[in-house]
């Protein structure tokens, strides 16, 4: 099966054009660079670079493809909400039209399990639950608002689409989670929020990718949302503790109350849009919200009806992403 993937230069969309190939399909690998081209060359992947903003970059580029995994997005925590807009609203909106246009068998969106509202703790949240109803993020907003879109293309316009919402994806080569928490490690401006232990929606990228190949093959799939977790009982201070461990430093985890993380968190924002600073600042309301609240969301319709089982569990995660949390502290090559 011919399968276009759309952000094949991100995280995500890498390791799963590279599963597919694994698999025995034929990925197509849509990226935004041509150096993300050039490297797929080398592997003898085929791809192409273009802006999927633009309607006309994105005319027939799916023709011959049976299926598409629309993975794009932009995940930053922090940033002018014209980029999530054309990202996340946008893009989501045109790759649907085109699917739709070529008549493709199958689509899967990558949502998130963030819909739900990070304003809140969740204990076993299903894909019935209301979308989140306080939301301050752009990333959540945007994210909303492109789920919203494809439920409308598979109810209205009968577009054969499966919605996948996973946890926090995390893995070797994650530039989010990962990297946030090493970066205020070597800082040394990481602290739990509370007592640290709200539970944590992970999501290994191996699982997710397994849910994607599964979502792509059953049959039953078609007009469904699942959503997609390790399905562990990580807390936030185990997660950061077993991070201190692996990189086998010395660390005082100290601990602040929430309304003084949030509080600071909404200030240095504020100071960002300010000066107009770029990139993301040291603590985000986003990530205090992470590092607070429990995310437990309920994945037994995944496992049921869509036969998905969690591969890689949080010990065997824990252990592949070492060499990559070493490299991101230590510095040197980049292990994935």
């Amino acid at each position: 099966m011919k399968v276009a993937v759309t952000g094949a230069g991100g995280f995500l969309g890498r390791a799963l054009v590279e599963r597919l190939l694994e698999a025995g399909h034929e990925p197509l690998a849509i990226v935004k660079s041509e150096i993300d081209t050039a490297d797929f060359a080398e592997k003898k992947i085929e791809s192409i670079c273009r802006d999927l903003s633009d309607e006309k970059s994105i005319s027939g580029i799916f023709k011959g493809c049976q299926a598409v995994v629309h993975c794009a997005a932009f995940r930053m925590d922090f940033g002018p909400w014209t980029e999530y807009q054309k990202a996340n609203i946008d893009i989501t909106r045109m790759v649907m039209e085109s699917a739709l246009k070529e008549a493709v068998e199958r689509v899967v969106h990558i949502s998130t399990a963030a819909i739900y509202g990070n304003e809140r703790s969740h204990s076993g949240t299903d894909e019935e639950s209301d979308y989140g109803e306080r939301v301050i993020d752009h990333y959540t907003r945007s994210k909303i608002e492109a789920d919203k879109i494809v439920c409308g293309f598979v109810n209205e316009k009968k577009l054969p689409a499966v919605i996948l919402r996973p946890g926090y994806i995390w893995g070797p080569g994650d530039q989010r989670i990962i990297s946030f928490l090493v970066r205020s490690l070597k800082a040394n401006r990481l602290f739990l929020i509370g007592e640290g232990e709200n539970l944590l929606s992970l999501t290994y990228i191996d699982n997710v990718i397994e849910a994607i190949l599964l979502a792509l093959s059953n049959k039953d799939a078609v007009g469904r949302i699942f959503n997609i977790t390790d399905g562990s009982r990580v807390s936030s201070r185990k997660f950061i503790n077993d991070i201190i461990s692996v990189l086998g430093i010395k660390y005082e985890l100290k601990s602040w109350s929430y309304p003084i993380a949030y509080s600071l968190a909404y200030f240095v924002e504020w100071y960002f849009r300010l000066v107009r600073r770029t990139g993301n600042p040291p603590l985000t309301r986003y990530a205090a919200r992470f590092l607070y609240y429990n995310a437990v969301f309920d994945i037994s319709r995944a496992i049921y009806d869509l036969g998905y089982q969690p591969k890689i569990s949080y010990k065997e995660g824990l252990t592949l992403v070492t060499p990559y949390l070493r490299s991101l502290y230590y510095g040197g090559k980049i292990a994935r």
